[in-house]
């Protein structure tokens, strides 16, 4: 009798064993979710080929300032020529190289240029960054005129207009046109054969307001 009473403990004591392992079991399981998170990219580019500029056949002259009206001229005297190139080597268009040559004082231009948004972020136009070779000249953030030296011999050689597209948002995939002017100014030596780039700057366009001067 008294070897079945001591079996009965055994056996209870190994059911409450048993069943506090199942209880910690339980208690100590992990739960594992996984996944992946994947950022946006806020990539645009200047399309190449659709770039065009105003001087194809005979000049033509800025009749006001600082507003260009162009009217054609009866001489083919200058001439510009406008190429795209990738200036940070990621292999899209960012940038716009002018070359002018043999140009003279109220010589006129008009280049026009189309971006395309090639990111999955929605962005808008930041800045607009001039610069001779790699130096930075000025940079603006509103539709203004822009004044350039472009020799260095501390006379202005030209003037740029800029039209207000600042701010302009872009969704994926969306394509916009736009342009500038460009006036020769009294200044300007004669024959001048003048080299700029033009950096269009873009921002994520939650950020434009935060980034603006």
């Amino acid at each position: 009798m008294k070897n079945k009473k001591i079996t009965i403990i055994l056996l209870m004591v190994l059911i409450a064993l048993a069943t506090i392992g199942f209880t910690y079991a339980l208690l100590s399981q992990t739960l594992t979710i996984s996944g992946t998170a994947t950022t946006g990219e806020l990539e645009w580019e200047i399309v190449q080929g659709y770039t065009i500029n105003l001087d194809h056949g005979n000049d033509w002259n800025a009749s006001y300032y600082p507003e260009a009206t162009f009217i054609q001229l009866d001489k083919d005297v200058g001439c510009t020529n406008v190429t795209e190139i990738d200036s940070d080597g990621d292999g899209d268009l960012d940038t716009l190289e002018v070359n002018m040559t043999n140009v003279y004082p109220w010589y006129g231009e008009h280049i026009a240029f189309r971006i395309h948004c090639t990111g999955t972020i929605p962005l808008k136009i930041w800045k607009v960054v001039f610069k001779v070779d790699d130096t930075v000249i000025t940079e603006i953030y509103e539709r203004t005129t822009v004044l350039l030296d472009l020799n260095g011999d501390g006379k202005n050689d030209i003037s740029i207009w800029w039209g207000n597209n600042f701010g302009l948002q872009m969704e994926p995939c969306e394509h916009v046109d736009l342009s500038f002017d460009i006036i020769v100014l009294q200044d300007c030596p004669e024959g001048a054969d003048l080299t700029f780039k033009v950096e269009l700057m873009a921002i994520q366009w939650n950020e434009y307001e935060n980034n603006v001067p």
